[in-house]
């Protein structure tokens, strides 16, 4: 135990630290402290029962032994986090306590525990419990490493060799198994009473662990796959397959560590399997290459690479050594390591020992032999340097070479100038590359041969890369030779670059991909554990060359690889950390005024823990108190603070945060209900959540930001659908679907839209709801007919104008009639669709009352006009065309918002297509298409891309025309849109006619002709076969066929004569009059 502060700040307890100071108390009297003492001096009650029970602790163990003494004071309270559990088995213990004395049998039980405690302390370990002869262990509390994992696996090779080596005293030589396995649990409950007290973990991992070293032979270590996915690259491992484990109802597979991999780099161990892309760092990548440059040119250079952990140090340097492969040219790697921050010389001995292929089984003559190899490439004496060298290595040279009578100050000067005569010798042969990874972790000797390579560099042709986090601060920045290069975040673009090289192209939906990016803050190693956690969590699926997600996206789970690194920058701050959970209750940013009335903590207290999240960089602070506001520097961070709670304290902050808000807070709970929304769904208060999600869900659908309006309206149904069931909630539901339905269809997602609108039908015919069934049955018909089933629409439709007519709504009978208008004129009914539309106008006059509906009922009014223009377009009225659509343009600009701006652009721009006018049709289409993408309508996409691909094919821009077709037909494909789409195909089809890809054209024009009859679209089928009677009877064609061209052309003039289409019939007599004079008919 360190001061007597330390061991309260151990305790979350730093307020009392000077009034211990202050009353003479430390380490000598702290045991003989009582209840009565700590009450006299002030301390608060829940504060003397922490401490009482910590200073019990301090007492001796059962086996007068203190394993636990070098790891820190466990906290009192218990908490959810991820762990690397031991189990340490004694082989033959039963048999060896058969055949000794129990005192022998107790010593050679103390003795191994000693061993063990040894060990595993060393390894960063907490020994939880000695169960006879058996050893629990926890790697990750009550201190977390990023690198748990691998210390426990380490240190289970270690105990291996180590227990062996035991001298038991007695003729038994001991051995152990080992398991180990990773998994989440609740740790810290303190069970038992007085010296059987222990801390207690609840979850699977320990039994697995338990289970698994049942499996272990003598003498070996076996893990979980958890386990083994973490530690990947760093050891080798055998596959044992899957086993049978009890307590567990599937097969486990279970792997036995072999030994260390020997990989030489720590990156490319844990990277074997792929490398993480390289995105965003053209400009560092440009810079190394110069200074390379510079380097082959006798001017060596360094270059100080600085940058947070999984900022992409690694990976830059390996990106220049594949850079250089085709060069000429020589390579030293040094790697520093925290388990090796004490060892002399470490990354220097790990290099010679790569380098000359040392093994642990070679005799000392072939080490010897190997080391010589190595060093007569550059060394100018031999003999002084192999001595030297071996020294270093600890390989005995007495056989070969005359002892060292160096003093150690000599030793170490004459050592520095062999291993940089070497470097220099290299570096006279060829240019030299030297990577110096992880300098912040560097040994003091090897800092200074660091320091003298450096001095020395100036003159030689060598490029020396040194990689180091921010906390290193490096002599050698100032220097001519030297340039500091810091790596900053990716840009909210490159992480979305990253994220689809990381899925191989196959996009994302966007609500994953925003949330990715968001989660990440530009950390390039958070981008990539993120996006494969997410790809394996089977939140996704695949279709049609994408992944969608069914339903609201569900919080993002940390990755397991992330989750330790993230713990321990927590853990070092102990007595802040209940600070900073509350914070992450909160939210990524909290106000002072806010987490201090969470908090009820003293102001001192909660000041000084705030000031040790800003000083240890998880938390930025922008402003002074109490107007501070506090932002955590990583997402993820936040998120490894808020997973480490258990539900039930989550549940109390988020119900006193809730209380705030709305008390003293109430402009965020008005003008931001999604907050409060959430902190009431986690507080248990889900009836209210549901209501608040919905009113943020209704208020962001008013701004047209559909996606996140989507997100929130289903976040109200989840919770609705776990509210006990009422007429009044079933309402409730129906009127959301309504609602979710007018951001679902903007963004595309008619799949999704049809079950949701199915589902509101339902429960509206159960009600027996009129009125909303009316009302959902307008929109399942527009819904249906996006998908292409025109019959269901017409009937959908039809069904809802009934209700409505016969309850005498007439706002119902304007929906209703909207959606007939639209479903007719995809079926070429053109007549009885303008007739629907009027009739919806009429219904919705100037002076009629909005009521709560206004946005849907502005959006008819421009939307049953348009609806007009299009089928007077067909049927070759244009004047009428051209004033009825004048006057939805003005409205639409006069509302300016901008579903109805597009929907108007569409038809105008249609209009000018058929009536010939392309260059007056791009000026409408072009603004439409440019707020389509600004706005996120991407339904709307392939209408207006094919509409303006037309225009642009016919002024000429061929290419140009063909990129929007493209887009066209791919958005059409990714929101399974098939209204309409038989027209896009016939576009398409002319485009590719017109920039001379006439097997293209045939294929796009057949396949229209084939959706329009599957989806009764009979004016685009007669336009298709228009269009095919033109390409079969194109001079151009390798083989026109007259005859062929004659029927189509037929055919497309008995369906534009039955529909009235007069545009299309003079196309189609143009065709035949064509034919006829050049007598090929």
């Amino acid at each position: 135990m360190g001061s007597i502060a330390e061991w309260l700040a151990s305790l979350g307890l730093s307020e009392y630290a000077q009034l211990f100071a202050d009353n003479g108390i430390d380490r000598s009297v702290l045991r003989d402290l009582t209840d009565q003492d700590l009450k006299d001096l002030g301390v608060l009650l829940g504060h003397r029962r922490k401490m009482l029970r910590a200073i019990a602790q301090l007492g001796d163990s059962a086996v007068a032994i203190s394993p636990i003494s070098a790891t820190p004071v466990p906290r009192d309270d218990a908490d959810r986090r991820q762990l690397t559990v031991m189990f340490c088995d004694l082989v033959g213990s039963t048999a060896l306590s058969k055949r000794l004395d129990p005192e022998d049998m107790r010593k050679i039980l103390a003795v191994y525990y000693r061993g063990c405690a040894d060990v595993i302390t060393k390894a960063g370990g907490f020994i939880a419990q000695y169960l006879g002869d058996g050893v629990l262990a926890y790697f990750g509390y009550p201190q977390a490493h990023e690198d748990d994992a691998e210390r426990a696996v380490r240190a289970g090779l270690t105990l291996v060799r180590a227990i062996g080596k035991l001298d038991s005293g007695t003729d038994e030589s001991l051995r152990v198994r080992i398991g180990i396995a990773t998994g989440v649990v609740i740790v810290g409950d303190l069970t038992g009473e007085g010296e059987a007290q222990e801390r207690g973990v609840v979850g699977e991992t320990p039994n697995l662990a338990a289970r698994l070293q049942t499996l272990a032979e003598a003498g070996t270590v076996v893990i979980s796959t958890s386990t083994q996915r973490l530690t990947a690259g760093l050891f080798d491992y055998r596959d044992m397959g899957l086993a049978t484990v009890k307590g567990f109802d599937e097969a486990v597979l279970v792997w036995q560590v072999l030994g260390p991999s020997g990989v030489e780099s720590r990156f490319e161990a844990l990277h074997a399997a792929t490398l993480t892309p390289l995105v965003g760092r053209d400009e560092e990548i440009e810079l190394l290459l110069s200074r390379w440059q510079r380097a082959k040119n006798g001017k060596g250079q360094v270059v100080l690479l600085s940058g947070e952990p999984g900022i992409g140090k690694s990976r830059l340097s390996t990106a220049l050594e594949e850079r250089l492969q085709s060069e000429p040219h020589a390579r030293l790697r040094y790697f520093c390591s925290r388990r090796h921050q004490d060892s002399a010389f470490y990354p220097f001995i790990s290099q010679l020992e790569r380098a000359a292929g040392l093994r642990r089984d070679d005799t000392t003559e072939q080490r010897l032999d190997k080391l010589e190899a190595l060093l007569a490439f550059a060394a100018d004496n031999l003999g002084e340097a192999a001595p030297l060298m071996a020294a270093l290595l600890s390989i005995s040279t007495e056989n070969r070479y005359p002892a060292l009578n160096l003093t150690p100050q000599q030793y170490k000067e004459k050592t520095l100038g062999v291993m940089l005569a070497q470097i220099e010798g290299l570096a006279m042969r060829q240019p030299l590359l030297i990577l110096f990874e992880d300098v912040h972790w560097v040994d003091p000797s090897s800092l200074e041969a660091l320091d003298q390579l450096v001095d020395r560099i100036a003159t030689l042709p060598v490029l020396l890369i040194v990689t180091f986090r921010p906390e290193f601060t490096s002599p050698w920045i100032g220097r001519p030779e030297v340039t500091l290069l810091t790596l900053n975040r990716l840009h909210p673009r490159q992480r979305a670059e990253m994220i689809e090289r990381i899925t191989f192209g196959k996009t994302l939906p966007k609500e994953v991909t925003d949330r990715i990016i968001e989660h990440t803050d530009g950390i390039p190693l958070f981008v990539e554990e993120l996006t494969r956690t997410v790809l394996e969590s089977g939140v996704l699926r695949e279709q049609n060359g994408r992944y969608v997600v069914d339903g609201p996206l569900p919080p993002l789970a940390i990755p397991m690889t992330l989750h330790a690194s993230l713990m321990a920058r927590l853990d070092r701050l102990a007595p802040a950390r209940d600070v900073a959970q509350i914070a992450a209750a909160i939210g990524r940013r909290f106000s002072y005024e806010l987490i201090s009335a969470v908090a009820s903590m003293p102001k001192e207290r909660l000041d000084d823990a705030l000031d040790h999240l800003v000083s240890a960089e998880l938390v930025f602070r922008h402003g002074a108190p109490p107007d501070a506001e506090y932002t955590f520097k990583h997402a993820l961070v936040q998120d490894a603070a808020y997973s480490s709670l258990l539900r039930d304290r989550r549940q109390q902050l988020h119900a006193r945060i809730a209380t705030e808000l709305e008390n003293h807070f109430s402009d965020v709970a008005e003008q931001q209900p999604e907050i409060l929304a959430e902190h009431c769904a986690q507080a248990g208060l889900t009836e209210k959540a549901a209501r608040l999600w919905r009113r943020a869900g209704h208020n962001t659908s008013n701004r047209a930001a559909h996606r996140e309006a989507s997100v929130l309206l289903e976040k109200a149904l989840t919770a609705y659908a776990a509210v006990p069931s009422s007429a009044e909630i079933l309402g409730e539901v129906i009127d959301i679907r309504w609602e979710l339905n007018h951001s679902l269809y903007p963004l595309g997602e008619l799949a999704r839209d049809r079950a949701n609108l199915e589902s509101a039908k339902h429960l509206a015919e159960g009600l027996g709801d009129e009125v909303r069934l009316s009302r959902i049955l307008s929109r399942l018909a527009f819904t249906l007919g996006s998908l292409g089933d025109l019959v269901g629409a017409v009937e959908a439709g039809e069904r809802a104008l009934a209700l409505a007519e016969r309850r005498s709504d007439p706002d119902a009978k304007a929906w209703a009639a909207m959606m007939l208008a639209r479903s007719r004129y995809g079926r070429g009914d053109y007549e009885r669709a303008m007739g629907h539309a009027r009739q919806a106008l009429e219904l919705l006059h100037e002076d009629h009352g909005i009521g709560p509906h206004e946005a849907y009922v502005k959006f008819t009014r421009v939307n049953g006009r348009i609806w007009q223009v299009l089928c007077l377009a067909e049927l070759g009225r244009f004047d009428e065309a051209a004033d009825i659509g004048q006057e939805a343009t003005d409205m639409a600009r006069a509302m300016n918002e901008p579903e109805e701006l597009i929907f108007a652009g569409h038809g105008i721009g249609r209009m000018h297509l058929i009536q010939g006018n392309p260059d007056v049709a791009v000026e409408a289409l072009e603004p439409a298409l440019a707020l389509c993408r600004s706005a996120e309508f991407p339904i709307y996409v392939p209408r207006i891309t094919s509409c303006l691909g037309a225009a642009y094919a016919s002024l000429g821009r061929t290419d140009e025309a063909l990129v929007l077709l493209e887009e066209a037909v791919r958005q059409a494909a990714a929101s399974n849109l098939t209204f309409g789409h038989s027209l896009v195909l016939s576009i398409f089809g002319r485009v590719c006619q017109l920039a001379g890809r006439q097997d293209e054209a045939l294929i796009h024009t057949h396949d229209a002709i084939d959706l329009a009859r599957a989806s009764g679209e009979r004016g685009n089928e007669a336009w298709a076969w228009c269009l095919l009677g033109d390409l079969v009877s194109d001079r151009n064609a390798t083989a026109p066929r007259i005859e062929e061209a004659h029927n189509h052309y037929r055919t497309a003039l008995t369906i534009a004569q039955e529909l009235g289409m007069r545009p299309l019939q003079a196309k189609c007599l143009d065709g035949l009059s064509r034919l006829q004079k050049d007598g090929r008919k």
